[in-house]
């Protein structure tokens, strides 16, 4: 007998996303009437068919950003699948029920009916070879699972299944066959729109668009993500990690790149345009993209309230960067050093603390050199100009050495 507390939670959880669900939904519709020797049954209240089909419900609310659909998805989950491991011997004999009982496997349901399934005899194909597959996939046997499922052609099973296994497969080849896995991804995101099978099959294409270097379907795709799933409960990982690979893409590079940056973050509210252009600005110092950091925190500036936590943040990125440069150092360590170190997280802090010390060690070799400036002079420009041949240009590679450090430090400091 299930726990009262815990059907109440799921009847609400429920009542939530029937109430509010719009839009394509994930699961086929239920099988029309048919009769005669071996008719699929229709999907009812207790089958693995309609099971499925509620979480899939469920989950397309976390697509639209349900904090409270995405905090009730495990209970849910743990609920569906006791089900399925008390149902009924007989209706493992109905493709539909084998069928969904794979899709809710891959959709986070975990591995304990596959390996009841696939225990079995008689499973008939394609069905016994998408559950060895499946199952292999779900617990970390990479290589059987693509053996068994990298072949496999999805274009006779249902959807919600299709989907899934496209998911599955793109999985295990983006690391070897990146093209392959887009072409994979591509499919699966047109198969189910709206849905939260799309919205990862988008995220994820997009990263593997990043592993190729293809900026411009990159953009396209990405653009399509701000626009379709802003409110996604996975939004937030995305834009970190989109920050992330803008820098690998090197937007500072160019005008036409940083364009690129612009286009993208022009789709967001200008709080949240801000936000990102700090999150490049900072992942493009880690990276030591400095052009990067400068555009990147330039822009985050002009969107900054002036005196706020993020201008000071937009102010340390930039400063961080200039004191990579000769010709800004002695701005870039001004800026430093007036900073509101209370204003800052703690990663930034110790930013602050590897940037200021960065600044007195380049600055310690600059005292003293012929026609620069002293460490701790005010900024004015050099009354003659160095010599090359008196060493001056040695300092840029000192000073990018010792922004890799920082780049270490902040690495490690990084979770």
């Amino acid at each position: 007998m299930r726990a009262p507390g815990i059907a109440r939670i799921v009847s609400a959880a429920l009542g939530l996303f029937i109430a509010g669900t719009a839009g394509p939904v994930a699961a086929e519709p239920a099988p029309g009437p048919s009769t005669g020797p071996g008719a699929e049954p229709q999907a009812g209240t207790g089958d693995p068919v309609h099971w499925v089909r509620t979480l899939q419900l469920l989950q397309d609310r976390v697509a639209a950003g349900s904090l409270a659909a995405h905090e009730s998805q495990p209970l849910l989950i743990a609920r569906i699948n006791a089900d399925l491991l008390g149902a009924p011997p007989e209706i493992w004999g109905h493709r539909n029920n084998l069928r969904s009982a794979i899709t809710f496997a891959l959709s986070g349901g975990g591995p304990a009916i596959l390996r009841r399934l696939t225990a079995r005899d008689g499973l008939g194909e394609p069905e016994a070879t998408l559950a060895r597959g499946a199952l292999a996939y779900v617990e970390g046997r990479e290589a059987e699972a693509k053996r068994l499922l990298q072949d496999v052609d999805t274009t006779d099973l249902p959807p919600t299944l299709a989907g899934a296994i496209g998911l599955t497969q793109a999985s295990l080849a983006v690391t070897e066959q990146p093209v392959r896995a887009i072409a994979l991804l591509d499919h699966v995101r047109l198969l189910l729109p709206g849905t939260l099978t799309e919205e990862g099959a988008l995220r994820r294409e997009i990263f593997t668009l990043g592993q190729t270097g293809d900026l411009r379907k990159f953009e396209a795709l990405t653009i399509q993500y701000l626009r379709r799933f802003p409110h996604s409960i996975y939004a937030g990982n995305f834009r970190q990690r989109l920050a992330y690979q803008l820098t690998q893409f090197d937007v500072g590079h160019d005008e036409a790149r940083f364009a690129t940056l612009n286009r993208i973050l022009n789709e967001l509210r200008p709080d949240s345009r801000r936000d990102l252009y700090l999150l490049v600005a900072r992942a493009a110092i880690q990276e030591g993209k400095t052009a990067s950091a400068l555009r990147a925190s330039e822009k985050a500036l002009a969107l900054c309230a002036p005196g706020s936590a993020e201008a000071i943040q937009g102010q340390l990125y930039r400063a961080a960067a200039e004191i990579v440069n000769l010709a800004t150092f002695q701005s870039g360590s001004r800026t430093l050093r007036s900073l509101d170190r209370a204003k800052l997280t703690s990663r930034d802090q110790l930013l602050l603390d590897t940037a200021l010390s960065t600044a007195e060690e380049i600055g310690r070799g600059l005292a003293g050199q012929p026609g620069l400036p002293e460490a701790d002079s005010a900024s004015r420009p050099a009354r003659t100009a160095p010599d090359p041949a008196d060493g001056p240009a040695s300092l840029i590679p000192k000073a990018q050495a010792t922004i890799d450090r920082i780049d270490l430090m902040l690495s490690r400091a990084t979770p």
